[in-house]
């Protein structure tokens, strides 16, 4: 059995015609001629947990970390710089739980101040005064790396293959016995 279906329009609703589309804004791809944004470069200054300070809110609401920066020279007995920087952006190494770390733009500067004694006032305490000036970023990170000492991997296992081969030349336990006790 064939059944054919006829459909009539519908003329319960009016019929609109479509109307063109409302442009809201434009948007234009770049030119090859306009020149690329430059890539925002960050160094990483590593430095002992030892030398970060506690933290403190500042003037302006912000949380903050004061880090030392120990002398280059060993004979400078000078104070030590420091410099402050969000407690936000101050981070444990992961691979070294004794050292932090935090990341600054390469081509900028840190202001740095070192506090020293210029006399003595009347009730016996001491009057202090502070030195600033701007470091550039990389110095710093010379600096914190110079007060760092490295070991390298190499020579730790150097220095204990050394042991073992001492131990072993003088009797001691062979290479891959184990002492019973």
């Amino acid at each position: 059995m064939d059944q054919t279906l006829n459909l009539t329009p519908d003329n319960s609703r009016p019929f609109e015609a479509e109307k063109p589309a409302k442009v809201l804004g434009t948007i234009t791809m770049a030119d090859a001629d306009t020149p690329a944004k430059e890539e925002f470069k960050e160094i990483t200054l590593k430095f002992a947990k030892g030398l970060v300070g506690e933290e403190f809110q500042a003037k302006d609401g912000k949380v903050y970390r004061p880090i030392k920066v120990p002398n280059i020279d060993p004979d400078d007995k000078r104070p030590w710089q420091s410099f402050v920087a969000p407690s936000n952006r101050i981070h444990e190494d992961q691979f070294n739980k004794n050292t932090m770390f935090l990341k600054l733009p390469e081509e900028g500067h840190t202001t740095v101040k070192r506090d020293f004694i210029v006399g003595e006032l009347p009730n016996g305490k001491h009057e202090w005064k502070s030195e600033t000036e701007w470091i550039p970023n990389k110095e710093l990170k010379k600096q914190l790396d110079a007060s760092r000492p490295r070991e390298s991997v190499k020579d730790k296992i150097a220095e204990k293959q050394d042991i073992i081969n001492n131990t072993q030349a003088k009797g001691g336990i062979p290479h891959g016995k184990e002492q019973s006790r």
